[in-house]
This record gives structure tokens, C-alpha cells and sequence, in this order.
């Protein structure tokens, strides 16, 4: 085998980094793109090192990776919304299992303190993966909980959630959406769904409906 020179090594070592990240995700789709980019660079680790077994395996393994890639990328999946209210057992219990990650994306939110919350369940081939409550402050819809169970957070619920032509009658007669950037992943969440950041109140965006 070849000489394997400080750079050689680092490939070696992000290669299996990126493996090792990659198992410590739920959510499937990143798993498969990060294996993806560890197989990659053991590729080439293997066919700079003539460590042809290496090469071989990681060569098979990146094909895997990247058929499940295309068919979750191609996959229909079927959107529905779901009112709820607020003493239905299933919001309870959601909210109760999701406690630890909406606490980490919406510290202040507090069910019982909103004057006249509406809930809607998200559903994805019919399981409820997402949360949306909300008051009505016309003509804007204050959210208060926007949250989505990890495995899911690819943005296609959210997508289909704030689709106008998808949900014509949902949000009818309200001019936009407003909500606070609780924390910095929800505010960059924000961001990438279309909302923009209040000039005067920092920290609110809004997001024209």
C-alpha cells in the first residue's frame, strides 16, 4: 500500500466521521446523505490508498445510499390538516411526548395561558407528525406552536401547511402569519419557509398568506 501522507489521513478521518454522524440521525433522509458523503470520501480514500476492498464496498454502499435517496425524494406522500380541541386526548398526549422538543424550539410556549387557541394536527399518510396552534388577531394568525416530530422535519408539512392554493378555505379572510423566533433554529426554520423578519420588532416574522 502507498505511503498514506497527512492528507490521505484526513479523508480517512472525515470518511468516517461523516459515517459516524450519520448513524446518531433519526431522520432518514439526512441519514442516507451523510452515509452518502462518508461512502464518497472512502472512495476515494480507497483509490488513492490502492485499498481496493475499501473502494469496493464504500463504491456499493454509496449506490445503496443514493437509490434510497431518490425513491424518499420521489415518494407522494399524502398531506391532510386535523382540527383539533383543546381537551382532545391526542393533543395531550402529543404534547406530552414532544414536551422535551418543544421546549427546545418554543421555550415560552404555554397552552393553558392563550385566550381562544385553535390546533390543527398535520397529517402525513394520515399519522400526525406536526402540531400548529395558533389565536386569531385578524387580519394576522399569531402562532404560538409551529412543531414538527424530528423524523419528519424535511419542510414538506410545513410547505403544505402555509400553501395558500392547497389550503384555500384554512386561513381564509386572514391577510398574513405572524410568529416569534423563539430560538435560533426556529428562527432559521422561519426564514427558509418564507417568513422575514419584522425592520422595527426584532425578533417577529411575518409571512404574507
Amino acid at each position: 500500500m502507498p505511503h498514506q501522507g497527512p492528507s490521505l489521513e484526513l479523508i480517512g478521518y472525515l470518511a468516517s466521521a461523516l459515517v459516524a454522524v450519520s448513524l446518531l440521525t433519526s431522520n432518514v433522509l439526512r441519514l442516507r446523505v451523510l452515509n452518502l458523503a462518508g461512502a464518497v470520501f472512502f472512495i476515494v480514500y480507497g483509490g488513492l490508498t490502492r485499498a481496493w476492498p475499501v473502494f469496493a464496498v464504500n463504491l456499493f454502499v454509496a449506490a445503496i445510499d443514493l437509490w434510497h435517496i431518490i425513491s424518499l425524494r420521489s415518494r407522494k406522500d399524502v398531506f391532510k390538516l386535523m382540527p383539533a380541541g383543546t381537551r382532545d386526548p391526542l393533543l395531550a398526549n402529543f404534547l406530552a411526548y414532544h414536551a422535551r422538543g418543544i421546549r427546545q424550539f418554543f421555550p415560552e410556549f404555554n397552552l393553558p395561558l392563550l385566550t381562544e387557541p385553535r390546533c390543527i394536527f398535520i397529517l402525513r399518510n394520515l399519522m400526525p407528525v406536526g402540531l400548529f396552534i395558533y389565536t386569531e388577531n385578524a387580519p394576522e394568525i399569531e402562532v404560538h406552536l409551529d412543531y414538527v416530530a424530528e423524523d419528519y422535519r424535511d419542510l414538506k408539512s410545513a410547505r403544505y401547511l402555509f400553501s395558500r392554493p392547497q389550503n384555500p378555505e384554512t386561513f381564509k379572510g386572514f391577510s398574513s402569519f405572524t410568529a416569534v423566533g423563539g430560538s435560533p433554529k426556529h428562527a432559521a426554520y422561519l426564514r427558509r419557509v418564507g417568513f422575514r423578519e419584522d425592520a422595527q420588532k426584532k425578533g417577529v416574522f411575518r409571512k404574507t398568506i
